[in-house]
């Protein structure tokens, strides 16, 4: 019979860690293959004797064998002793009587169920822990050991936070960044268990490319309509940005909603999932848009958006921006002014990206307009209005 604990060694040496990409970019599904059945155990079990043999010299009543041999039942049937030498003939059948008990090894055969435990380690490429906050799990148990976060479970999703960076057709892409799984996994079959740690598996985790995109809109809050008044969205991309064409944006975001829905484990990625809703849901609701791929646009009265009769004025951008979305990699700028041509004499602001990958404004309508997240607006020369108010007073836009 094959010893227990051989065979779960052998079957130990079969098992590997397969790590497969989910969906996204970022998301991964890991398992360790193939899962142990169960294995033959052969067990020594104790067994009880009682052998009951004649081993006294009695008279029984009769010659036939006794039904039982305890007191009850013989009561009627021993009848005395074997008489002493000298005398008389005694009547009745001469017999033994006896009694033996004791235990017996007895051999034992089944089948058992192996379980299997499996601990996952998360490492940089150089075998060291990977900090907390670049990875999350969705499925699976976290444990730790010693100090170090790990996760259990025979199968687990675990998301990697990615690199941002700006989607551009002329700045290189990063390099993937390369992590590992390693499996630590333990057999155990009744009393007998067997550990061992599976090769480490390496992980690729792609940067993530985000478009830099302004989205300014005629109404505050990004309202399609303000009484009687159609809104618009003014789209604008960098010069070197591979989006031509309002299809193309839209179908960017969203393949950017879908990916980014696999991070929302990440607070950060929560967050920018709930502003790409609100950026995806002005675009679709405004009436009328304009795209423009450019780093700059000196003066925003050239470009009409909202082409009218000959008996109605024609509506450009100049003085027409109440409320933007301006998503990107962190720390993304872009700058406003009140003159055309860049000039700072009637005011300019710029606006950052946050931490988050957005900012929006629901309204210039201030002399400090406030911003989501907080203190992405920066005003350096305030409005030549009445109350310093920027609404409806720009007239050039540049990226920086």
């Amino acid at each position: 019979m094959p010893d227990p604990q051989k065979v779960l060694e052998s079957l130990a040496n079969t098992l590997q860690a397969v790590v497969r990409p989910g969906p996204g970019s970022a998301l991964f599904n890991a398992t360790v293959e193939p899962l142990p059945g169960q294995i033959d155990i052969a067990e020594i079990l104790t067994g009880i004797l009682d052998a009951t043999f004649i081993t006294k010299d009695i008279r029984f009543a009769g010659f036939k064998p006794e039904d039982a041999l305890t007191p009850t039942a013989l009561g009627n049937s021993i009848i005395g002793g074997q008489p002493l030498a000298g005398t008389p003939v005694a009547t009745g059948v001469n017999g033994l009587l006896g009694q033996l008990t004791g235990k017996i090894p007895m051999l034992s055969q089944t089948k058992v169920p192996v379980q299997l435990e499996v601990v996952w380690a998360v490492q940089d490429e150089h075998g060291q822990p990977l900090a907390q906050d670049k990875w999350n799990i969705s499925k699976g148990v976290p444990v730790t050991e010693g100090d170090v976060p790990k996760v259990k479970g025979t199968e687990i999703a675990i998301a990697f936070k990615p690199v941002v960076d700006e989607l551009t057709t002329t700045n290189p892409v990063p390099a993937p960044v390369r992590c590992q799984l390693v499996a630590t996994v333990k057999l155990k079959a009744l009393t007998f268990e067997h550990s061992v740690s599976l090769p480490a598996v390496p992980v690729l985790i792609p940067a993530l490319l985000l478009p830099k995109l302004l989205a300014a809109f005629r109404h505050e809050d990004f309202a399609p309509k303000a009484g009687d008044d159609d809104g618009f969205v003014f789209l604008m991309v960098p010069g070197n940005s591979p989006l031509r064409s309002l299809d193309q944006l839209k179908s960017t975001l969203a393949t950017l909603q879908e990916t980014v829905t696999t991070l929302k484990s990440f607070a950060e990625f929560a967050t920018f999932l709930l502003k790409l809703d609100v950026l995806g849901r002005g675009i679709t609701a405004s009436p009328y848009f304009s795209f423009t791929a450019a780093d700059a646009v000196p003066d925003l009265n050239e470009i009409t958006v909202i082409q009218n009769d000959i008996f109605t004025n024609d509506i450009e951008l100049e003085d027409e921006i109440s409320s933007m979305i301006f998503i990107g990699p962190p720390g993304k700028l872009v700058h406003w002014f009140c003159e055309q041509d860049f000039d700072h004499d009637d005011g300019d602001l710029t606006v950052t990206v946050g931490e988050q990958f957005f900012t929006l404004v629901r309204t210039f309508d201030s002399a400090n307009p406030v911003s989501d997240p907080p203190d992405k607006v920066h005003v350096i020369t305030p409005a030549d209005t009445s109350n310093h108010s920027f609404n409806d007073f720009m007239s050039s836009v540049k990226f920086e």
